[in-house]
């Protein structure tokens, strides 16, 4: 299962500043961001669950403050249509309203999570959630993704795994997170490590199971070479055919980066019945990896790769390349010559950034996949678009301004980065109408400049 609009690791990592305005009695935050995530559970032979997870940061979101406190509002829409008709299922509208005491109990909150259920029908169906700054409109975030509602199996079977930064046992219905006997706190960032939850909780749904029989379900975190870096066997006894599992995994030992997590559910002799895996992201900054060790897991993780794999990696990366690496790995004919060139360009990289940005294969490609996703056009994939390119070279703005559609010019938006040479800007406009943002202006050195890019909002220049 794909994981979609998640801002991931740099996202939630994100380095905030609160500035005071004592004239507005304002908190203002710099850059405004919603993670969602999506699981699926089945309700019956032709009709599932689906479950919208959303988590949204105080940190990043405008307050105004009275004499009851701090006082700040996200408004939310979930719109579930139909691919094959385009028919809207679903047009959710809510809020999640935002109260603090005083400055103290709001600096505590990381995040706020949100769960909302929707039933459907066997299908296909295109999901939009769109969150919005209540007290500034121009600060929202949006997330797309396209889900199969399928047929229950008729023999065993899992449903997705929900990841969660805790779960634990409960008799408290009124709780908005309470599910079957538990309250679940998704994680919809997907992110967990030292600094962020160390411990990956997970929820499954097991389907068909013999009543009365013994299982064993396996949690396994493998790496990008689908090696075991850690795991735990639980064993299990089944009182029902339908029932809920519940595992935990410390990943506190673990080095940063992406990696699969996978439950595995086998019967009393080992033989695997069936498995869930997705994506997970860690960010434990205290476990270091040297360049002995990168070098070594790179030789196996290239061996595995395609000829064509290895090309479209290095094709997204030639932002970062040298002339001299783009030149040599165009004269580059067998798949040995390759896989050797990519171990040495990405222990550079990796070498040459460690005490700068941190740059690392894992990041950078993670970059890519984020870029797809958020900034993908009618024309081209989202890494080749120049929001694309800004994005995998600089990583997440620190401040977006968002202006869609403002004063009926073009739409455009304006990123921040405020620790990068001392402070740069990239401003990107809308000058086609179909969401394919055109980068301007930019007061990075070696980026495009044009003083006067205003005059592009008008539509009739």
């Amino acid at each position: 299962m794909k994981n979609y609009y998640f801002f991931l690791l740099l996202n939630v990592l994100l380095c905030v500043i609160y500035i005071a305005s004592p004239a507005q009695n304002q908190f203002i935050a710099k850059r405004f961001v919603i993670n969602t995530d999506y699981c699926r559970f089945w309700k019956n032979d032709s009709t599932g669950y689906l479950e919208i997870s959303t988590a949204v940061y105080p940190g990043v979101t405008i307050f105004k403050k009275d004499s009851s406190g701090l006082h700040g509002k996200i408004e939310m829409r979930v719109v579930i249509q139909n691919k094959s008709t385009n028919a809207v299922i679903y047009n959710d509208r809510f809020n999640i309203p935002l109260l603090f005491m005083d400055s103290l109990s709001f600096k505590k909150t990381n995040y706020l999570v949100n769960n909302r259920t929707y039933s459907l029908d066997c299908g296909t169906y295109l999901i939009t959630v769109l969150g919005t700054d209540s007290y500034d409109r121009s600060h929202c975030d949006s997330a797309k993704f396209v889900i199969d509602i399928l047929k229950k199996p008729g023999s065993l079977a899992l449903s997705d795994i929900e990841l969660c930064s805790n779960i634990s046992a409960s008799s408290d219905q009124n709780n908005s997170l309470y599910k079957n006997s538990y309250i679940v706190v998704p994680q919809p960032s997907c992110v967990f490590g030292s600094t962020t939850s160390p411990i990956v909780f997970t929820y499954m749904e097991c389907y068909n199971v013999g009543v009365g029989q013994t299982y064993t379900i396996e949690s396994r975190i493998l790496d990008q070479n689908k090696n075991i870096k850690k795991n735990r066997i639980y064993h299990r006894r089944f009182i029902a055919s339908n029932i809920v599992d519940i595992t935990s995994l410390n990943v506190t030992s673990l080095l940063s980066g992406k990696y699969d997590l996978v439950l595995i559910l086998s019967d009393s002799l080992g033989r695997e019945l069936a498995r869930s895996q997705r994506v997970i992201y860690l960010h434990n900054p205290q476990i270091k990896q040297s360049t002995t060790e990168f070098a070594g897991d790179q030789q196996h993780e290239f061996s595995g790769m395609t000829f064509k794999e290895l090309e479209e990696e290095f094709r997204t990366a030639q932002y970062i390349a040298l002339s001299d690496e783009i030149k040599t790995f165009e004269k580059l004919t067998t798949i040995e010559s390759i896989r050797g060139f990519m171990r040495k360009f990405w222990t550079r990289v990796e070498t040459e950034n460690r005490d700068r940005t941190n740059l690392t294969r894992a990041i950078f490609i993670q970059r890519v996949s984020l870029a797809n996703q958020r900034y993908g056009g009618q024309s081209k994939e989202g890494w080749r678009s120049d929001r694309g390119r800004v994005y995998l070279l600089y990583g997440e703005p620190d401040e977006i301004q968002r202006y869609p559609n403002f004063t009926n010019n073009r739409p455009y938006e304006i990123w921040s980065y405020h620790q990068l040479d001392g402070g740069v800007e990239f401003v990107f406009v809308d000058l086609t109408g179909f969401n394919e943002y055109t980068l301007v202006h930019s007061t990075k050195r070696g980026e495009i400049v044009d003083y006067n890019w205003e005059k592009l909002l008008s539509p009739g220049y």
